[in-house]
């Protein structure tokens, strides 16, 4: 490839690609009420698009991750996008649910397929704290995109109708594309690549002990998001009674807090390490996760209190995610789009099958989205001590070995 005269910053260029999915899934929320209606269903029936999403998501980055340590990271990006851009276009004619949910998990995939490999770049050029730093400042730029999503999402409602959305996602497909092949270079050399069975990576990660419970932490911390994503339009359109124009700014208010957090993990990592980090992250998240379930049981339950609450639930993932993925990548660096494509499939399927457990619950009342929050946080605090007991393990019988060594 042609070197070009300029280059973007990588961590631009890997955030313009991450942004696939918060796009995919938050510009289109605004519009869920339209969609019902024109497909002749029901909002909550239209809302089981978002777990479809998710799936779909999950899929394309189990097959996403080993193909990219096997083949390059362009090529699986690029395949990827290309899928997506022709199901977002094909979006924009659905006339019926089942092909609503069956178009998105299409796109899903081709999402999937291309995302998986961001986290593999960074890994492919950093190491150690570096990948958390990195890691953060792409969290940060690509926090725009679900900050700007149900604005443009709500803007595209106004002037036009909710096809537009989809067909918006798949210009943006097509842009990405041709940004990425003048920009993006290859970050996985031939001598790097897995030659052995595509899965080989996947058991590689797995018997990780450390690594794995990390993983699962995560996957629980990141289920609470996709829990509030998906819960979001009946708590603010439905309970508190809030307008279309207003939701956007509502679900912005807690991209602005990961957003925050992210920022103030960049600084934070001079001074701490990744493990204590994340940890001060889960405790937040249980904590306010806990406090709202409490106030579902009062009369005190208010948007002006629950708002506040839900920044806190939400943001502090800003302080999640960039440490656990900088503390499992660091003990990974040929099979890192494995590493990378289980941390995606564990979340986006915890993420789908908690959207699914509130959707079973949902008694159009805000306990049963409450409940489920504060399930995959202590969830997520249980697999955190347990991946620190694991490290403490580990770090013993290493100074054992070494002992014995000398």
């Amino acid at each position: 490839m042609t070197t070009p005269a300029f280059r973007l910053p990588l961590p631009l260029l890997l955030a313009m690609l991450t942004a696939i999915g918060p796009l995919s899934i938050d510009m289109y929320l605004p519009a869920m009420a339209a969609m019902a209606g024109s497909l002749s269903s029901d909002i909550h029936h239209v809302e089981l698009s978002v777990s479809t999403f998710l799936l779909g998501f999950a899929l394309g980055q189990i097959l996403g991750g080993p193909m990219s340590d096997r083949v390059g990271r362009r090529p699986v990006i690029f395949l990827g996008l290309v899928l997506f851009a022709i199901a977002s276009l094909a979006l924009t004619h659905v006339s019926s649910l089942d092909g609503l949910l069956l178009l998105r998990g299409l796109q899903a995939i081709g999402g999937g397929l291309a995302v998986v490999n961001s986290t593999a770049i960074v890994r492919d050029h950093f190491d150690g704290t570096d990948i958390a730093r990195v890691l953060s400042m792409v969290a940060m730029i690509m926090m725009a995109a679900p900050l700007a999503a149900p604005l443009l999402g709500s803007l595209v409602l106004t002037f036009s109708g909710w096809r537009s959305i989809f067909g918006i996602l798949s210009a943006y497909a097509a842009l990405l594309i041709a940004i990425l092949v003048w920009q993006l270079p290859e970050s996985h050399p031939p001598h790097r690549r897995v030659k052995r069975s595509p899965w080989a990576g996947y058991a590689t990660v797995l018997k990780h002990r450390v690594a794995r419970r990390y993983i699962l932490m995560l996957a629980s911390a990141y289920s609470g998001m996709f829990v509030f994503i998906t819960a979001s339009p009946y708590l603010y359109l439905e309970h508190f009674g809030q307008s279309e124009q207003t939701f956007p700014w509502l679900f912005g208010a807690n991209v602005i807090v990961i957003m925050l957090m992210n920022r103030l993990n960049i600084f934070w990592l001079r001074y701490w390490s990744p493990q204590r980090l994340l940890t001060a992250g889960i405790l937040l998240q249980f904590a306010s996760a806990l406090a709202l379930l409490m106030l579902t049981l009062s009369p005190y339950f208010k948007l002006p209190v629950v708002l506040p609450l839900l920044m806190i639930y939400v943001g502090s993932l800003g302080l999640i995610t960039a440490n656990t993925m900088g503390t499992v990548m660091q003990y990974f660096r040929e099979v890192a789009g494995s590493a990378t494509a289980l941390m995606g499939v564990i979340q986006f399927s915890g993420g789908a099958l908690a959207g699914l457990l509130w959707g079973k619950l949902h008694d159009h009342t805000p306990i049963p989205m409450m409940e489920v929050s504060l399930l995959t946080a202590s969830l997520a605090l249980i697999f955190l001590l347990f991946a620190r007991k694991a490290n403490q393990s580990e770090a013993g019988e290493n100074s054992i070995h070494a002992s014995a060594t000398d």
